[in-house]
């Protein structure tokens, strides 16, 4: 079994991912592989797009997306369950878990939930906690591992306040604990023991630390709260920020800061530290948890900022990763640094592949095409990620020899030539398609434009065939 699903056909792709799906009934299945074959063809187009135009394919589609029978969890069970298969395969392996909104203002959406804002908002749909799967060492896209989708209702807006009468399994914030349940129930134990769970600073949370390390799993969770520590040492407990200006230092790093917002792109010298403590339990956590918690932490902050900059970057890290050279240090920071990769993929599955442009007309339908179109998505990250990865292979290891010819057509504008391009070749290719200069010089491509590229490519294959078959008759 390869280390990706197979990418050139979107057919086998389809089958690779989705071909176990119980649906409870094989037409079902059957259907439901043509559905993502099709809208994996050519990503970013609607239902009627992708299914082509034959009546009978578009009919047969909307059935399926409209069946209530079959469910987005088992939809979405068969592939978090291929993505494990092919999991085992990797050495190490950072899991990301992020959450995000779909969100909707069609009239098809009003049955959806509350996403806050504006008393008078039209807008509704639901959240979505993502559980990507990346390869520990290259960065690559292994698969997307869990996904869980709840709607708030609207009668419970303005009861913020009451979150902490809550018990906890009973709160939005389980879902960090709740995902690493059928994670690892999804996985075992050995595949478990490959696997850095990395999150931001929403899952800060005593109750998650806990079980992290009591089920003794790996994981580089960004600090958010203050914390009283005791670190090895001294015997007072104090502030964690306080503590973190006496841990010593384990070296300096660069790292390149991508434009954000109104943020220029820049390089940031960077102060690593780290320190062993024990993080004492709060005094709102109830229940049998343990009194405090035995974690390492690590904090990377800049220490020039530039001028215009209204504070150093700064990230604190705590995790049970060992912290005893360098070299391990740096690899916990680089694993966080990982975390951009579920940011993105969020962004090319709302606006890339169109989960947000959807108009279906039901909450279900709406969430059926959701599952699939995020799988979608995460083909699009594996794509560039292999075009990238190996770039002097042969581009045939993700173009179909009529593909790649058709690119060269239209890129260069000149003869073939005698050998087969290189994954280099096709990477920028695709990106030049899709109208990208590097304008930063950074030679780095990213999913939306690949995105759009890919589409250009599958709308020139489509005139071709389309040519041939005037041609020929």
């Amino acid at each position: 079994m390869p280390k990706i699903p197979p990418l050139t056909s979107a057919l086998k792709w389809a089958q690779h991912i989705f071909g176990h799906a119980k649906l409870g009934d094989p037409r079902r299945t059957k259907r439901l592989i043509t559905v993502a074959a099709d809208l994996a063809k050519t990503p970013g187009v609607s239902l009627v797009q992708a299914s082509g135009k034959s009546e009978a394919a578009v009919e047969g589609a909307y059935r399926f997306v409209r069946n209530p029978q079959v469910q987005a969890d088992a939809i979405g069970r068969a592939g978090f369950e291929a993505t494990a298969a092919v999991a085992k395969q990797h050495a190490t392996l950072v899991e990301i878990q992020d959450t995000t909104t779909l969100s909707y203002a069609h009239q098809g959406a009003l049955e959806m939930g509350d996403l806050g804002g504006k008393q008078d908002s039209d807008r509704r749909g639901a959240l979505v906690h993502s559980s990507l799967l990346v390869d520990g060492d290259s960065g690559d896209v292994v698969g997307l591992l869990d996904m869980e989708t709840w709607m708030r209702p609207a009668q419970q807006r303005g009861t913020r306040h009451q979150r902490k009468q809550r018990a906890y399994p009973d709160k939005e914030s389980f879902k960090w604990e709740r995902t690493a349940q059928r994670v690892r129930e999804r996985l075992g134990p050995e595949a478990m023991a490959t696997v850095v769970s990395v999150s931001d600073r929403e899952s800060d949370i005593y109750q998650y630390l806990a079980d992290k390390l009591r089920h003794k799993e790996r994981f580089v969770v960004r600090a958010s709260w203050n914390r009283t520590v005791q670190w090895e040492e001294q015997s007072e407990w104090t502030p964690l920020w306080e503590a973190l200006g006496d841990a010593p230092p384990v070296g300096r790093m660069v790292m390149e800061i991508p434009q954000r917002g109104g943020r220029q792109a820049r390089q940031a010298d960077m102060e690593v530290r780290a320190l062993r403590s024990k993080l004492r339990r709060p005094q709102r956590v109830a229940g049998s948890y343990p009194a405090h918690l035995e974690v390492n932490v690590v904090r990377v902050r800049e220490e020039e900022p530039r001028l215009s900059e209204p504070e150093p970057l700064e990230w604190v890290l705590l995790t049970w990763e060992p912290i005893q050279t360098p070299q391990q240090v740096l690899d916990i920071v680089g694993w966080y640094r990982m975390r951009w990769k579920i940011e993105e993929f969020h962004k090319v599955w709302k606006t890339g592949v169109g989960v947000e442009r959807l108009r279906l007309q039901t909450a279900q339908n709406l969430l059926r095409m959701a599952i699939i179109l995020a799988f979608v998505a995460i083909r699009l990250g594996q794509v560039r990620d292999l075009l990238a990865r190996d770039p002097e292979g042969s581009c045939e290891q993700v173009l179909k020899p009529l593909e790649w010819k058709v690119l060269w057509a239209v890129v260069e504008n000149k003869a073939l030539p005698q050998e087969v391009p290189s994954l280099r070749w096709a990477y920028y290719a695709v990106a030049r398609l899709a109208g990208w200069i590097d304008t930063k010089g950074t030679g780095r491509v990213g999913w939306a434009t690949i995105w759009r590229g890919w589409f250009k490519l599958q709308e020139r294959m489509e005139g071709f065939h389309a040519a041939s078959i005037v041609g020929g008759g």
